[in-house]
């Protein structure tokens, strides 16, 4: 898109902004039905996509579909997808079209959203009240693109993590091969990210190498200003690390050097301790 193109009205019109929640999904029955139930009252879809889960996963999601039959929709998608880090480098170098790559998954998924606009969510974060508020602004507001971070709670449940080393060069020179998260030097907060964001245009590539990376015509860096609300703060308890194996979905380099750097940190809020008690994990 021109930086001089005006923004399309047909696609800022509030009237306009019905949104899909897109949940890619493997094993993740320990959240799942909480991630769900946090989310499915503020958007006006829910597409659920299961990715060879071999715990309860598919059960919880058929209970979910019985409960909410007009707003949840599911697929499953049949490829093992390669974990972030090295595996994720080496597909994408020798076969960018194969649907074993993680942008390939998420565009299928992408696929499976009619809605114009789509609120990426996982099925390890629980949403806070502030999400339910950035929403409202949103809606209320002209820009396309709401960004937004969660905050990483620590298996205690009790506080957040931290990192022991904020250093990313210390970190990177323990990879094998390059390709380190941003969060992962500071881990008590996701790297703030664009999870909503409409449809038209929007596709996941590979450019980054080691994991996927949306690309839009409304990213252009040239109008951030004009293209993206960025939510004031954390949206979603993001409980990836309170997990059995909160690695499965890592290259093993990449794991050992993230779960070596997790450390206790801060409380956890009392109001956000209360959400996870609401839905089960306190």
């Amino acid at each position: 898109m021109s930086t001089t193109e005006p923004l399309p009205t047909t696609a800022l019109s509030a009237a306009a902004r019905a949104v899909t929640a897109m949940i890619r999904i493997r094993n993740e029955a320990e959240f799942l039905d909480a991630a769900v139930r946090s989310v499915v009252d503020l958007v006006e879809r829910v597409v659920l996509v299961d990715n060879l889960s071999t715990d309860a996963t598919p059960r919880i999601i058929a209970r979910l579909l019985a409960e909410h039959p007009d707003r949840i929709e599911t697929h499953r998608y049949p490829h093992a997808v390669t974990r972030v880090g090295a595996e994720h480098r080496a597909l994408a170098a020798a076969d960018p079209g194969s649907p074993r790559l993680l942008s390939n998954y998420y565009n299928w998924c992408l696929g499976h959203c009619r809605t114009p606009w789509v609120l990426k969510w996982d099925g390890d974060m629980i949403a806070l009240p502030a999400l339910a508020e950035a929403m409202a602004a949103w809606r209320a507001g002209g820009r396309p693109i709401l960004v937004m971070q969660g905050a990483n709670v620590h298996p205690d449940r009790r506080h957040l993590i931290r990192a022991r080393v904020e250093d990313k060069a210390v970190l990177a020179a323990q990879l094998d091969t390059p390709g380190l998260p941003a969060w992962a030097v500071r881990l008590t907060y996701d790297h703030p990210e664009p999870r909503l964001f409409p449809r038209a245009g929007a596709a996941y590539e590979s450019g980054l190498g080691w994991v996927e990376r949306l690309a839009s015509p409304y990213m252009d860096k040239a109008r951030r200003d004009d293209f993206r609300l960025i939510a004031a703060g954390p949206c979603f308890l993001h409980m990836k690390f309170c997990k059995a194996d909160p690695w499965a979905g890592y290259n093993p380099d990449l794991a050992r050097v993230i779960a070596g750097n997790v450390a206790l940190g801060p409380a956890l809020p009392a109001d956000w301790r209360r959400v996870l008690e609401r839905f089960g994990h306190g």
